[in-house]
């Protein structure tokens, strides 16, 4: 009996550790020593994280490649990496596309139209000899605003309009230049709510934002995460952590007020500033491995009924954006599972945040 009762457990086990097939998709903007911190990241640090996905036998392949696979269920290699810049800035062309094309990996470039060929920003030229290289030019809006902010007076169907004319302005503009659009769209400061995502569902495109995580089967196609590397976010460390990372085995997801009712889109109502996570996961050994981390709060408490892990938060999240992370150790060492949520917050008086 004991036999079977260690068998038993070491099954589940190798159940719950089974590691999934996903992908993770990286994030850049700058490649530059000299542009705005927040969003850079040094040429000779990109070449370091470049060259340890080719050293520790990661594949990478072009994201309409991988969204491809993922739609019809295909099964994916273990390690595989997909590889994307936001807004199109020259360092993209100079600094970057030698080092991808000495290992022949492909790439994405999200643009903005309406700032391709401005200052710091490649042009319709430079766009299409990255094409011709492995590159993918896919929708970033057409003017890079806040899609979730309504303008001061704008009625809700005056700001879907909007909405959909920023996303058919660039993807005609794409298609135009570029002779063809791939259906792939990145919300602009990765901020999307519920009418946002339908709008991008409406267009039949897949939505990326900018929080953490693993990309598998399972994950809401217009709220796909990516890992994003800038300013404090660079090192190596953290980066080998991120890209080794897996998809949270969850069965659900919800997030509840202090009250306990429920929160249905990112944007945190006035009175609601301290969410509770609620992750319903594959097994109770998971449940019990698992971590979370809130935005400039650290580790945050953890309380595990089952399969179903509760995270609080300790105090108020900052006015902003902001995540709570999730983490769980699997069978293979160096390698996490992770779930990220996502959430925006506005000041007391209820003015948006300003971008730094």
């Amino acid at each position: 009996m004991r036999f079977i009762r260690h068998l038993s457990r070491l099954l589940l086990g190798l159940a719950f550790f089974s590691t999934s097939h996903a992908a993770v998709i990286l994030q850049y903007h700058h490649i530059n020593d000299s542009t705005p911190t927040a969003t850079s990241i040094a040429p000779d640090i990109f070449k370091q994280h470049i060259d340890y996905i080719h050293e520790n036998g990661f594949e990478v392949w072009s994201l309409p490649r991988l969204v491809k696979a993922i739609e019809h269920g295909e099964a994916l290699p273990d390690k595989l990496v997909a590889i994307t810049f936001d807004d199109g800035y020259e360092s993209v062309a100079t600094n970057v596309l030698p080092i991808l094309r000495k290992r022949g990996y492909p790439f994405t470039v999200f643009v903005t139209p309406a700032m391709v060929g401005k200052h710091l920003y490649m042009d319709w030229e430079t766009l299409k000899g990255l094409q011709a290289q492995g590159g993918t030019i896919a929708n970033h809006t057409h003017r890079h605003p806040h899609l979730v902010r309504r303008q001061s007076g704008e009625s809700e169907e005056e700001w879907k309009t909007r909405i959909r004319d920023e996303l058919s302005t660039a993807e005609q503009h794409i298609q135009q230049h570029m002779g063809g659009a791939p259906g792939l769209f990145a919300y602009p400061y990765g901020e999307f709510n519920g009418t946002v995502k339908s709008i991008v569902r409406e267009f039949g495109m897949f939505g990326f934002a900018q929080h953490s995580g693993a990309f598998d089967r399972e994950v809401d196609r217009q709220e796909i995460p990516r890992f994003a590397f800038g300013g404090p976010y660079t090192d190596m460390q953290g980066f080998i952590e991120k890209v080794n990372s897996l998809a949270m085995p969850l069965r659900s997801v919800h997030v509840t007020d202090q009250k306990g009712r429920p929160l249905l889109e990112p944007l945190l109502p006035a009175s609601s500033a301290r969410p509770t996570l609620i992750l319903e996961l594959d097994s109770a050994e998971l449940a019990r491995r698992v971590s979370c981390f809130a935005s400039g709060q650290g580790r945050i408490k953890t309380q595990v009924d089952g399969q179903t892990v509760t995270a609080t938060v300790n105090r108020d999240l900052p006015v902003g954006r902001s995540r709570i992370n999730c983490t769980a150790a699997s069978s293979k060492p160096g390698r996490y599972y992770w779930h990220s949520q996502f959430f925006m917050r506005k000041h007391p008086d209820g003015s948006w945040y300003q971008e730094p």
